[in-house]
Protein backbone atom coordinates (compact mmCIF):
# COMPACT_ATOMS: atom_id res chain seq x y z
CA UNK A 1 0.00 0.00 0.00
CA UNK A 2 1.24 3.16 -0.84
CA UNK A 3 1.42 5.86 2.06
CA UNK A 4 2.31 8.63 3.84
CA UNK A 5 5.39 6.53 4.98
CA UNK A 6 6.42 7.24 0.83
CA UNK A 7 7.28 10.71 2.44
CA UNK A 8 9.52 10.15 5.34
CA UNK A 9 11.68 7.29 3.73
CA UNK A 10 15.18 7.33 4.49
CA UNK A 11 17.24 10.28 1.93
CA UNK A 12 18.83 8.25 -0.81
CA UNK A 13 21.85 10.61 -1.76
CA UNK A 14 21.24 12.07 -4.67
CA UNK A 15 23.86 13.50 -7.24
CA UNK A 16 24.08 17.57 -7.87
CA UNK A 17 27.03 18.54 -9.16
CA UNK A 18 24.84 22.32 -10.10
CA UNK A 19 23.61 20.71 -13.85
CA UNK A 20 21.13 23.13 -14.74
CA UNK A 21 17.61 22.06 -15.16
CA UNK A 22 18.41 18.95 -13.10
CA UNK A 23 16.58 19.05 -9.81
CA UNK A 24 13.50 17.97 -11.18
CA UNK A 25 12.56 15.62 -14.48
CA UNK A 26 14.11 17.53 -16.89
CA UNK A 27 11.37 18.34 -19.98
CA UNK A 28 12.93 18.69 -23.54
CA UNK A 29 13.16 17.67 -27.04
CA UNK A 30 15.78 14.96 -28.72
CA UNK A 31 16.43 15.00 -32.77
CA UNK A 32 16.06 10.54 -32.61
CA UNK A 33 13.45 10.34 -35.18
CA UNK A 34 13.09 14.23 -36.10
CA UNK A 35 15.76 15.96 -38.41
CA UNK A 36 17.16 15.44 -42.04
CA UNK A 37 19.00 17.75 -44.80
CA UNK A 38 17.56 20.35 -46.09
CA UNK A 39 13.72 19.89 -47.32
CA UNK A 40 14.29 16.02 -46.72
CA UNK A 41 13.12 16.35 -43.46
CA UNK A 42 13.26 13.96 -41.41
CA UNK A 43 15.91 11.43 -42.19
CA UNK A 44 16.76 8.89 -39.13
CA UNK A 45 19.93 8.85 -37.98
CA UNK A 46 20.38 12.16 -39.31
CA UNK A 47 21.64 15.74 -37.98
CA UNK A 48 23.06 18.90 -39.47
CA UNK A 49 24.57 22.59 -38.79
CA UNK A 50 21.53 24.00 -40.66
CA UNK A 51 18.50 21.24 -39.46
CA UNK A 52 19.91 21.84 -35.76
CA UNK A 53 19.86 25.45 -35.17
CA UNK A 54 16.24 25.96 -37.20
CA UNK A 55 14.82 23.14 -34.75
CA UNK A 56 16.23 25.41 -32.15
CA UNK A 57 13.98 28.12 -33.77
CA UNK A 58 10.91 26.21 -34.12
CA UNK A 59 11.15 24.67 -30.26
CA UNK A 60 11.44 28.30 -29.26
CA UNK A 61 8.53 29.50 -31.87
CA UNK A 62 6.36 27.06 -30.66
CA UNK A 63 6.43 27.90 -27.03
CA UNK A 64 7.81 24.86 -25.38
CA UNK A 65 10.19 26.88 -23.20
CA UNK A 66 7.56 28.63 -21.84
CA UNK A 67 5.67 25.43 -20.95
CA UNK A 68 8.68 24.35 -19.39
CA UNK A 69 10.95 22.61 -21.73
CA UNK A 70 14.01 23.76 -21.37
CA UNK A 71 16.22 20.53 -23.00
CA UNK A 72 17.50 20.77 -26.57
CA UNK A 73 18.97 17.16 -27.19
CA UNK A 74 21.15 15.72 -30.45
CA UNK A 75 20.92 11.84 -29.77
CA UNK A 76 23.45 9.64 -32.38
CA UNK A 77 23.97 11.49 -35.48
CA UNK A 78 26.76 13.70 -34.82
CA UNK A 79 29.87 12.45 -34.41
CA UNK A 80 32.44 12.19 -36.85
CA UNK A 81 35.52 10.86 -35.55
CA UNK A 82 38.89 10.56 -33.76
CA UNK A 83 41.81 12.83 -34.68
CA UNK A 84 44.74 10.46 -35.37
CA UNK A 85 47.19 12.47 -33.06
CA UNK A 86 45.33 14.11 -29.73
CA UNK A 87 42.35 11.30 -29.87
CA UNK A 88 40.21 14.14 -29.53
CA UNK A 89 36.15 13.80 -31.06
CA UNK A 90 35.13 15.67 -33.63
CA UNK A 91 31.65 15.93 -35.34
CA UNK A 92 31.18 15.03 -38.95
CA UNK A 93 32.73 17.44 -41.15
CA UNK A 94 30.76 17.87 -44.09
CA UNK A 95 27.38 18.29 -41.41
CA UNK A 96 29.18 20.53 -38.95
CA UNK A 97 31.56 22.59 -41.03
CA UNK A 98 31.87 25.26 -38.47
CA UNK A 99 32.27 22.68 -35.79
CA UNK A 100 30.07 21.43 -32.57
CA UNK A 101 30.43 24.78 -30.55
CA UNK A 102 29.03 27.17 -33.24
CA UNK A 103 25.85 24.87 -32.31
CA UNK A 104 26.28 24.64 -28.78
CA UNK A 105 26.13 28.42 -28.49
CA UNK A 106 23.50 28.98 -30.79
CA UNK A 107 21.26 26.85 -28.65
CA UNK A 108 22.29 28.83 -25.45
CA UNK A 109 21.63 31.81 -26.86
CA UNK A 110 17.90 30.76 -27.31
CA UNK A 111 18.03 29.96 -23.44
CA UNK A 112 18.30 26.14 -23.81
CA UNK A 113 20.23 23.33 -22.34
CA UNK A 114 22.31 21.76 -24.81
CA UNK A 115 22.72 18.07 -24.62
CA UNK A 116 24.84 15.53 -26.65
CA UNK A 117 24.97 11.47 -27.23
CA UNK A 118 27.55 9.40 -26.59
CA UNK A 119 27.89 5.63 -26.42
CA UNK A 120 30.48 3.35 -23.94
CA UNK A 121 31.34 1.36 -26.10
CA UNK A 122 34.17 1.18 -29.56
CA UNK A 123 31.31 2.17 -31.41
CA UNK A 124 28.07 4.40 -31.25
CA UNK A 125 24.03 1.97 -31.41
CA UNK A 126 23.14 3.14 -34.35
CA UNK A 127 25.44 5.17 -37.18
CA UNK A 128 28.25 3.30 -36.08
CA UNK A 129 30.04 6.13 -34.96
CA UNK A 130 33.57 6.35 -32.88
CA UNK A 131 32.23 5.74 -29.32
CA UNK A 132 33.90 6.97 -25.72
CA UNK A 133 35.51 3.40 -24.60
CA UNK A 134 39.07 3.86 -23.29
CA UNK A 135 38.20 7.90 -24.21
CA UNK A 136 36.26 9.21 -21.42
CA UNK A 137 38.40 11.97 -20.26
CA UNK A 138 39.36 12.72 -24.00
CA UNK A 139 35.29 13.14 -24.56
CA UNK A 140 34.60 14.70 -21.61
CA UNK A 141 37.24 17.64 -22.37
CA UNK A 142 35.34 18.20 -25.62
CA UNK A 143 31.81 18.16 -24.45
CA UNK A 144 33.08 20.57 -21.56
CA UNK A 145 35.08 22.86 -24.18
CA UNK A 146 31.91 23.12 -26.33
CA UNK A 147 29.51 23.96 -23.48
CA UNK A 148 27.84 20.67 -23.40
CA UNK A 149 25.25 20.74 -20.34
CA UNK A 150 23.56 16.97 -20.66
CA UNK A 151 25.38 13.99 -21.90
CA UNK A 152 23.80 10.61 -22.50
CA UNK A 153 26.19 7.80 -22.46
CA UNK A 154 24.50 4.71 -24.18
CA UNK A 155 25.52 0.95 -24.10
CA UNK A 156 26.14 -0.68 -27.64
CA UNK A 157 29.74 -2.21 -28.70
CA UNK A 158 30.71 -3.08 -25.13
CA UNK A 159 32.00 -6.53 -25.05
CA UNK A 160 33.66 -7.63 -21.79
CA UNK A 161 33.18 -3.82 -20.38
CA UNK A 162 31.92 -3.59 -17.10
CA UNK A 163 28.67 -1.32 -17.10
CA UNK A 164 28.95 -0.01 -13.14
CA UNK A 165 33.04 0.94 -13.72
CA UNK A 166 32.07 2.49 -17.33
CA UNK A 167 29.65 4.65 -16.15
CA UNK A 168 31.40 5.65 -13.27
CA UNK A 169 34.86 6.42 -15.32
CA UNK A 170 32.64 8.79 -17.36
CA UNK A 171 31.23 10.48 -14.67
CA UNK A 172 33.98 11.21 -12.90
CA UNK A 173 35.86 12.87 -16.03
CA UNK A 174 32.73 14.60 -16.95
CA UNK A 175 32.87 16.08 -13.55
CA UNK A 176 36.77 16.83 -13.37
CA UNK A 177 36.15 19.19 -16.21
CA UNK A 178 35.08 22.54 -15.50
CA UNK A 179 31.89 22.45 -16.95
CA UNK A 180 29.12 21.14 -14.92
CA UNK A 181 27.14 18.38 -16.90
CA UNK A 182 24.01 16.76 -16.10
CA UNK A 183 25.03 12.68 -16.89
CA UNK A 184 22.27 10.37 -18.12
CA UNK A 185 22.66 6.73 -17.86
CA UNK A 186 21.45 4.64 -20.78
CA UNK A 187 22.61 0.85 -19.88
CA UNK A 188 18.19 -0.21 -20.13
CA UNK A 189 18.06 -1.33 -16.83
CA UNK A 190 20.12 -3.93 -17.20
CA UNK A 191 22.00 -3.58 -13.78
CA UNK A 192 19.57 -1.90 -11.77
CA UNK A 193 20.70 1.84 -12.20
CA UNK A 194 18.21 3.09 -9.66
CA UNK A 195 20.03 1.00 -6.85
CA UNK A 196 23.41 3.05 -7.42
CA UNK A 197 23.24 5.55 -10.17
CA UNK A 198 22.93 8.68 -7.42
CA UNK A 199 26.15 8.65 -6.97
CA UNK A 200 27.24 8.15 -10.25
CA UNK A 201 24.00 10.51 -12.28
CA UNK A 202 21.19 12.69 -12.66
CA UNK A 203 18.98 10.23 -14.35
CA UNK A 204 19.33 6.77 -15.71
CA UNK A 205 17.06 4.71 -18.26
CA UNK A 206 15.20 2.60 -16.35
CA UNK A 207 14.33 0.17 -19.16
CA UNK A 208 14.79 -0.73 -22.32
CA UNK A 209 14.01 1.20 -26.21
CA UNK A 210 10.50 2.84 -26.15
CA UNK A 211 8.47 2.95 -29.11
CA UNK A 212 5.10 4.74 -29.94
CA UNK A 213 3.13 1.30 -29.98
CA UNK A 214 1.29 0.24 -27.49
CA UNK A 215 2.79 -3.18 -25.99
CA UNK A 216 5.70 -0.80 -25.72
CA UNK A 217 4.04 1.91 -23.34
CA UNK A 218 2.38 -0.96 -21.65
CA UNK A 219 5.92 -2.56 -21.14
CA UNK A 220 7.31 0.69 -19.90
CA UNK A 221 4.33 1.10 -17.64
CA UNK A 222 4.95 -1.83 -15.82
CA UNK A 223 8.97 -1.81 -15.18
CA UNK A 224 8.03 1.60 -14.19
CA UNK A 225 6.13 0.04 -11.81
CA UNK A 226 8.30 -2.90 -10.74
CA UNK A 227 11.09 -0.14 -9.71
CA UNK A 228 11.21 -1.10 -5.47
CA UNK A 229 9.85 2.04 -3.96
CA UNK A 230 12.77 3.06 -2.02
CA UNK A 231 14.26 3.97 -4.88
CA UNK A 232 11.63 5.74 -6.85
CA UNK A 233 13.38 9.00 -8.23
CA UNK A 234 13.70 12.26 -6.21
CA UNK A 235 15.51 15.80 -7.02
CA UNK A 236 18.83 15.27 -8.51
CA UNK A 237 18.07 11.43 -9.70
CA UNK A 238 15.35 10.14 -11.79
CA UNK A 239 14.03 6.83 -13.19
CA UNK A 240 14.09 7.67 -17.32
CA UNK A 241 11.09 5.76 -19.43
CA UNK A 242 12.84 6.82 -22.86
CA UNK A 243 11.65 9.21 -25.25
CA UNK A 244 8.26 10.10 -25.60
CA UNK A 245 6.48 9.45 -28.68
CA UNK A 246 3.77 11.53 -28.71
CA UNK A 247 1.57 11.96 -31.73
CA UNK A 248 4.49 10.73 -33.95
CA UNK A 249 3.31 9.19 -37.12
CA UNK A 250 4.22 9.04 -40.42
CA UNK A 251 6.08 12.27 -40.04
CA UNK A 252 8.54 10.95 -38.14
CA UNK A 253 11.67 9.21 -39.06
CA UNK A 254 11.26 5.48 -37.49
CA UNK A 255 13.44 3.92 -35.36
CA UNK A 256 13.78 0.05 -34.69
CA UNK A 257 11.26 -1.01 -37.81
CA UNK A 258 8.59 0.60 -34.73
CA UNK A 259 6.28 2.95 -36.78
CA UNK A 260 4.23 4.94 -34.33
CA UNK A 261 0.82 4.04 -34.33
CA UNK A 262 -1.09 4.89 -31.00
CA UNK A 263 -4.23 6.36 -30.84
CA UNK A 264 -4.98 9.64 -29.29
CA UNK A 265 -5.91 8.00 -26.14
CA UNK A 266 -2.88 5.76 -25.93
CA UNK A 267 -0.40 8.86 -26.78
CA UNK A 268 -2.19 10.55 -23.57
CA UNK A 269 -1.76 7.44 -21.74
CA UNK A 270 1.56 7.67 -22.25
CA UNK A 271 1.94 11.30 -21.59
CA UNK A 272 0.76 10.79 -17.91
CA UNK A 273 2.21 7.85 -16.52
CA UNK A 274 5.64 9.23 -17.77
CA UNK A 275 4.18 11.98 -15.34
CA UNK A 276 3.09 10.58 -12.69
CA UNK A 277 6.57 8.23 -12.56
CA UNK A 278 8.44 11.67 -12.54
CA UNK A 279 10.28 10.29 -15.58
CA UNK A 280 12.04 13.34 -17.83
CA UNK A 281 9.78 14.05 -20.26
CA UNK A 282 11.48 14.25 -23.99
CA UNK A 283 9.58 14.05 -26.86
CA UNK A 284 11.30 13.21 -30.09
CA UNK A 285 9.00 14.44 -33.01
CA UNK A 286 9.97 16.82 -35.98
CA UNK A 287 8.92 20.42 -34.75
CA UNK A 288 9.12 22.09 -38.26
CA UNK A 289 8.41 21.52 -41.98
CA UNK A 290 10.88 22.39 -44.40
CA UNK A 291 10.77 23.13 -48.28
CA UNK A 292 13.27 23.56 -50.44
CA UNK A 293 13.06 27.45 -52.42
CA UNK A 294 13.53 25.75 -55.81
CA UNK A 295 11.45 23.17 -58.35
CA UNK A 296 12.66 19.97 -57.74
CA UNK A 297 15.04 18.08 -60.54
CA UNK A 298 12.95 15.37 -61.73
CA UNK A 299 15.95 14.09 -63.82
CA UNK A 300 18.70 14.40 -61.28
CA UNK A 301 21.59 11.84 -61.96
CA UNK A 302 25.00 11.03 -60.63
CA UNK A 303 27.58 9.15 -61.91
CA UNK A 304 31.02 8.04 -60.42
CA UNK A 305 34.06 10.04 -61.72
CA UNK A 306 36.49 8.90 -59.39
CA UNK A 307 36.89 6.29 -56.69
CA UNK A 308 39.03 7.15 -53.76
CA UNK A 309 37.86 3.97 -51.66
CA UNK A 310 38.41 0.40 -51.17
CA UNK A 311 34.61 0.02 -50.76
CA UNK A 312 32.95 -0.76 -53.66
CA UNK A 313 31.04 2.38 -55.39
CA UNK A 314 27.40 1.26 -56.68
CA UNK A 315 24.49 3.40 -58.34
CA UNK A 316 21.84 3.50 -56.11
CA UNK A 317 23.41 0.90 -53.67
CA UNK A 318 26.25 2.51 -52.36
CA UNK A 319 25.64 5.94 -53.57
CA UNK A 320 23.23 7.99 -55.70
CA UNK A 321 21.28 11.37 -55.90
CA UNK A 322 18.47 12.63 -53.53
CA UNK A 323 16.75 14.84 -56.44
CA UNK A 324 14.77 16.84 -54.44
CA UNK A 325 17.40 18.78 -52.69
CA UNK A 326 20.23 18.75 -55.12
CA UNK A 327 22.38 16.65 -53.16
CA UNK A 328 23.54 12.92 -53.47
CA UNK A 329 24.82 10.60 -50.83
CA UNK A 330 27.04 7.58 -50.34
CA UNK A 331 26.95 4.95 -48.01
CA UNK A 332 28.72 1.61 -47.39
CA UNK A 333 32.02 3.51 -47.72
CA UNK A 334 31.79 4.40 -50.86
CA UNK A 335 33.93 7.88 -51.38
CA UNK A 336 35.38 9.70 -54.03
CA UNK A 337 34.55 12.10 -57.27
CA UNK A 338 31.54 12.37 -58.86
CA UNK A 339 29.24 14.13 -61.51
CA UNK A 340 26.10 15.07 -59.71
CA UNK A 341 22.71 16.56 -61.02
CA UNK A 342 24.94 18.73 -63.60
CA UNK A 343 27.79 19.71 -61.31
CA UNK A 344 31.14 18.55 -62.25
CA UNK A 345 34.23 17.22 -60.35
CA UNK A 346 31.95 17.16 -56.66
CA UNK A 347 34.10 15.78 -54.03
CA UNK A 348 31.50 13.54 -51.70
CA UNK A 349 34.97 12.32 -49.87
CA UNK A 350 33.50 11.65 -46.61
CA UNK A 351 34.47 8.45 -44.24
CA UNK A 352 33.09 6.80 -41.47
CA UNK A 353 30.03 4.61 -41.03
CA UNK A 354 26.73 5.24 -42.16
CA UNK A 355 25.32 7.81 -45.02
CA UNK A 356 26.66 10.95 -45.62
CA UNK A 357 24.68 13.44 -48.27
CA UNK A 358 26.96 15.86 -50.30
CA UNK A 359 25.86 19.25 -51.70
CA UNK A 360 25.97 18.82 -55.82
CA UNK A 361 26.49 22.47 -56.41
CA UNK A 362 25.20 25.39 -54.22
CA UNK A 363 22.89 24.50 -51.67
CA UNK A 364 19.37 25.76 -52.52
CA UNK A 365 17.85 27.78 -50.07
CA UNK A 366 15.39 26.05 -47.53
CA UNK A 367 12.34 27.69 -45.64
CA UNK A 368 11.53 26.11 -42.40
CA UNK A 369 8.08 26.58 -40.40
CA UNK A 370 7.48 25.65 -36.98
CA UNK A 371 4.99 23.46 -36.74
CA UNK A 372 3.65 20.12 -34.21
CA UNK A 373 0.12 18.47 -35.02
CA UNK A 374 -3.17 19.65 -32.55
CA UNK A 375 -2.88 16.27 -30.98
CA UNK A 376 1.06 16.96 -29.61
CA UNK A 377 0.45 20.47 -28.92
CA UNK A 378 -2.79 19.21 -26.67
CA UNK A 379 -0.47 16.58 -24.97
CA UNK A 380 2.50 18.23 -24.61
CA UNK A 381 1.34 21.14 -23.59
CA UNK A 382 -1.04 20.43 -20.92
CA UNK A 383 0.10 22.12 -17.75
CA UNK A 384 -1.89 20.38 -15.27
CA UNK A 385 -0.60 17.45 -16.30
CA UNK A 386 3.18 18.67 -16.42
CA UNK A 387 2.69 19.80 -12.66
CA UNK A 388 2.34 16.18 -11.75
CA UNK A 389 5.56 15.93 -13.26
CA UNK A 390 7.69 18.74 -11.96
CA UNK A 391 7.79 18.14 -8.40
CA UNK A 392 10.47 17.02 -5.85
CA UNK A 393 8.65 14.69 -4.17
CA UNK A 394 9.73 10.67 -4.82
CA UNK A 395 8.03 8.70 -8.11
CA UNK A 396 4.41 7.90 -8.07
CA UNK A 397 3.84 4.29 -8.28
CA UNK A 398 0.45 1.80 -8.19
CA UNK A 399 -1.11 2.18 -4.29
CA UNK A 400 -1.35 -1.54 -4.44
CA UNK A 401 1.56 -3.43 -5.58
CA UNK A 402 1.14 -5.59 -8.15
CA UNK A 403 -2.09 -3.65 -9.49
CA UNK A 404 -1.67 -1.22 -12.04
CA UNK A 405 -4.92 0.09 -11.98
CA UNK A 406 -4.70 2.91 -9.57
CA UNK A 407 -1.25 4.84 -9.37
CA UNK A 408 -0.30 7.89 -7.23
CA UNK A 409 2.21 10.49 -5.88
CA UNK A 410 1.97 12.67 -2.95
CA UNK A 411 2.50 16.27 -4.04
CA UNK A 412 4.61 19.12 -2.46
CA UNK A 413 1.16 20.98 -2.06
CA UNK A 414 -0.44 17.96 0.06
CA UNK A 415 -2.25 17.14 -2.62
CA UNK A 416 -2.49 13.83 -4.32
CA UNK A 417 -2.15 13.03 -7.97
CA UNK A 418 -3.58 9.79 -9.15
CA UNK A 419 -3.76 8.07 -12.45
CA UNK A 420 -6.43 5.38 -12.97
CA UNK A 421 -4.99 3.30 -15.33
CA UNK A 422 -7.01 0.57 -17.24
CA UNK A 423 -4.38 -1.87 -19.82
CA UNK A 424 -7.15 -3.94 -20.69
CA UNK A 425 -9.21 -3.96 -23.94
CA UNK A 426 -12.36 -3.21 -22.76
CA UNK A 427 -13.90 -0.23 -20.63
CA UNK A 428 -14.09 -0.65 -16.96
CA UNK A 429 -14.85 0.62 -13.31
CA UNK A 430 -11.98 1.40 -11.15
CA UNK A 431 -12.04 3.21 -7.44
CA UNK A 432 -9.48 5.05 -6.47
CA UNK A 433 -10.12 4.53 -2.31
CA UNK A 434 -8.66 7.65 0.26
CA UNK A 435 -7.43 5.00 2.61
CA UNK A 436 -4.82 3.49 0.19
CA UNK A 437 -2.99 7.01 0.44
CA UNK A 438 -2.73 7.53 4.31
CA UNK A 439 -5.66 9.74 4.25
CA UNK A 440 -8.61 8.59 6.82
CA UNK A 441 -12.16 6.66 5.34
CA UNK A 442 -13.99 9.63 5.92
CA UNK A 443 -11.68 11.75 4.76
CA UNK A 444 -12.73 15.02 2.10
CA UNK A 445 -11.02 15.98 -1.27
CA UNK A 446 -11.81 17.98 -3.97
CA UNK A 447 -11.28 16.34 -7.61
CA UNK A 448 -9.66 18.03 -10.81
CA UNK A 449 -9.57 15.80 -14.12
CA UNK A 450 -6.50 17.18 -15.73
CA UNK A 451 -7.51 16.54 -19.05
CA UNK A 452 -10.22 17.63 -19.18
CA UNK A 453 -9.39 20.31 -17.19
CA UNK A 454 -12.10 20.47 -14.99
CA UNK A 455 -13.19 20.31 -11.14
CA UNK A 456 -15.70 17.69 -10.57
CA UNK A 457 -16.69 18.58 -7.03
CA UNK A 458 -16.10 17.22 -3.26
CA UNK A 459 -15.84 13.41 -2.47
CA UNK A 460 -15.88 11.36 0.53
CA UNK A 461 -13.68 8.30 0.98
CA UNK A 462 -13.11 7.47 -2.42
CA UNK A 463 -13.81 8.27 -6.51
CA UNK A 464 -14.97 6.39 -9.41
CA UNK A 465 -15.46 7.58 -12.88
CA UNK A 466 -18.15 6.28 -15.04
CA UNK A 467 -16.53 4.40 -16.78
CA UNK A 468 -12.35 3.88 -17.43
CA UNK A 469 -11.88 3.18 -21.28
CA UNK A 470 -9.57 0.85 -23.29
CA UNK A 471 -6.03 1.40 -22.73
CA UNK A 472 -7.14 5.46 -21.48
CA UNK A 473 -5.04 7.18 -18.12
CA UNK A 474 -7.65 9.22 -16.23
CA UNK A 475 -5.30 11.89 -14.39
CA UNK A 476 -6.80 13.42 -11.54
CA UNK A 477 -5.78 15.59 -8.62
CA UNK A 478 -7.09 15.42 -5.13
CA UNK A 479 -6.65 17.99 -2.66
CA UNK A 480 -7.79 17.08 0.81
CA UNK A 481 -10.33 19.53 2.55
CA UNK A 482 -9.54 20.50 6.04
Amino acid sequence: MLSFLLLVLPFIHAFDNGAPSSRLPPMGWSSWVALGPGASHPIFDFCDEQSVMAAADAFVELGFPQAGYKHFHLDDCWAGGRDNVTGMLYPEKDHFPNGMKKIVDYVHSKGLVFGLYTCGGTLTCVGGRPGSKDHWDHDAKAFADWGVDWVKMDWCNTAGMDIKTSYTAMSRALNQTSRKIHFNMCEWGRENPWEWGNDVAQSWRMSGDHTGIWSSTKSSARQSAAIPENFSGRPYGWNDMDMLQTGCYEQCAFANGKEGNMTATEYMTEFSLWAISASPLAFTSPIMNCTAMVEPDATCNVSLVKQNSAATCKLDVSFGCNPDMHTMWIDQGCRGVFDCDGYKEVSCDVNGAGRHTCTCGPAPPVKCTAWISPLQRKILFNTDVIAVNQDVTPQGRPVVAGDLRVWARHMSDKSVAVALYNEADAATTITFSFHTVGWPATQKATARDLWEHKDLGEFTGSFTPTLVAPHEAKMLRFTPVP
